[in-house]
Parts: C-alpha cells; structure tokens; sequence
C-alpha cells in the first residue's frame, strides 16, 4: 500500500492530542480536563486522540488485504499478521514502561517500590498480554494507556466481520454499530462491564465514580462493544470514498510527516511511564518549557530507537514458517 500523507497527517494530530491531555493533566493545565456526555462519551482530548486512532485503524484496515470471513486458514493468517503488527512493539515498550514505573515510583527518592502491586501473576500477565483492562485494571501499574492494545487486537480479530456486514449493508451496518456503542456505552456507565457480580463496595465505588462521569476501570474505553462505531467508521469511509482521496492530499515535508507518523504508536506505547521527568526537571531547576522539550526529546529517541528495532523483525519469515 503506498503511503497516504492524509493518514500519516492524522495520526500525528491523534498523538499530539494525547500529549497535550497527558500533561496538562500532569501540570494541572486545561488541556488536560475532560469534557462531554458524563457516563456516555466523557474524554480528554487524549480521549479525542484515541478515538482518532480507532478511526484511522478502521481506514487501514479496509485499505489493506482483508481475509475473507468463512475462510478459517485465512483468518488466522490475518490475526497472526495483527499480532506480529502490534506485539513485538508493544513487548519492546514494556521494559521501558517497569524502568519509568521504578524511577517514578521510588528510586529518584532513595526507595525501591512495589514491583508487583497486583502480585506477580496478575502483573506479568497483565504487562505481557496488555490485557490489564480485562481484569478491572485498566492499563496496571506500568503504562496505563497499555489497556489500548487489548481494544485494537479485540477490533481486528473482528474486523473482518464488520468489513462482510458493511459491505453488505453500508448504512444499516453502520448505524446497527452507533446503538451497538452507545447502547453498550450508557450500560457500562451505569452499572459496569455486563456479567460481574460487584459487591456492595464495588456499587458504592461506582456510584461515586459516575458523579465525575466514568466507572471503574473505565470500560467505557477499553470494552469492544464501546468503539465498535469508532473502528467501523473507518472501514465505511474506505468503502465510500473513492480510493484515491486518501491519497490526493501533498504537503511539504513528508519524509518528516511519515517519520513522525512511524513514531506515532510507539510515541504512544513510551510516554506515560516517563511524564514525571518534567517536573523532576522543573524541581531542578529548567523552565517549564525547556523540561517539556528535553523530555519530547528523550521520548522521540526511545520512540525511534525501538521502531528500529520492530522493523528488525522477520515478520514475512515468521508468516511463511507458521
């Protein structure tokens, strides 16, 4: 597939986003507050970023080759190419992301923390898989935004079925999938992720969270059927649209816009665990402005470095021997 400037363009304004929320949450900027439906679409412009994301993999996704739904042999070619797409990076960040933990949790002071806090079953399955989510803990105690791996790979390993319905039925399948999403959206703002069994502590907790405007662990985020409108956005604009409108679009610098877009995800994956090195920073002694710019800075040489090393990896090779 030839490169589209318009998608590389997105996914930078996806990621930008995600900052600007992460550390005006950090510096106690507005940048950081969240805004919209309480207990429906309740977000910070990460939230906005995120959403972005999802729409743009859903473009990808109905751009790229697609496994036909009955063909079981082709499906999972097609998942293990989703999976060679998103865990070897995803692996890759997870020392990085328990290094950030450590240093922020601890041992700048003089302490060593709590390595396992969920114990050491629950952690390293949860950081190894990015399944956190499933267990109530949202994104666990390393990289909190790592609860988005478990919602992209749950969206691809369906996404063949939402490509067959949409091309179908372009319009109904759509809007079946909006009440789908707010349907879902409205019931894990209510009462939580459908089938636990919660306490009476865990009803207490929930009530109080619903009074800011999202429950628990936030399932409005990571649960599939919360974006399944998001992802198949995407793939209905594909099908729409015609192809070369994503690819019309030219700007000046694009070998700097692709490389930006390339760090894009792993910009994502590296981030969090290390915002406490701006105010570390500050504390020090730099401007605000000067301890935002080492730590983009720092974050762009881990982004690329390990996108270096995802790009390393045999994936073809992999394929062909499985």
């Amino acid at each position: 597939m030839h490169r589209s400037i318009l998608l590389d363009s997105l996914r930078i304004v996806a990621i930008v986003l995600v900052f600007l929320a992460h550390l005006g949450q950090l510096l106690g900027h507005n940048s950081g507050d969240f805004f919209g439906w309480k207990n429906i679409y309740f977000v910070s412009l990460g939230g906005v970023g995120v959403s972005l994301f999802l729409v743009l993999s859903g473009v990808l996704a109905g751009l790229g080759a697609t496994p036909r739904h009955a063909d079981h042999e082709c499906y999972l070619t097609y998942l293990l190419k989703k999976i060679l797409r998103i865990y070897p990076l995803y692996l890759l960040s997870v020392p990085l992301a328990v290094l950030g933990y450590a240093l922020s949790e601890g041992l700048l002071q003089g302490d060593f923390p709590d390595m396992f806090p969920n114990g050491i079953a629950t952690d390293l399955t949860g950081s190894l898989t990015g399944f956190y989510a499933w267990a109530g803990l949202w994104g666990g105690p390393y990289n909190p935004p790592s609860w988005f791996i478990s919602l992209i790979m749950s969206l691809y390993a369906l996404c063949p079925l939402l490509l067959w319905a949409i091309k179908r039925r372009p319009h109904q399948a759509l809007l079946a999938l909006f009440c789908i999403s707010l349907g879902a959206r409205y019931y894990v703002g209510q009462w939580g992720i459908p089938f636990a069994d919660p306490s009476l502590y865990d009803n207490l907790q929930g009530w109080l969270y619903r009074q800011y405007g999202v429950m628990p662990g936030r399932p409005g985020d990571w649960f599939p059927p919360c974006r399944l409108f998001e992802f198949a956005l995407g793939i209905y604009l594909v099908l729409r649209l015609p192809n070369r409108f994503w690819f019309r679009l030219q700007l000046p610098f694009n070998n700097a816009i692709r490389w930006l877009s390339d760090l894009a995800f792993p910009l994502f994956l590296v981030h969090y665990p290390f915002l406490f090195l701006v105010t570390t920073l500050t504390d020090l002694g730099l401007p605000m402005m000067l301890a935002i710019a080492v730590y983009m800075g720092l974050m762009l040489v881990l982004a690329h470095w390990i996108n270096q090393l995802d790009m390393r990896i045999p994936r073809k090779r992999i394929i062909a021997r499985l």
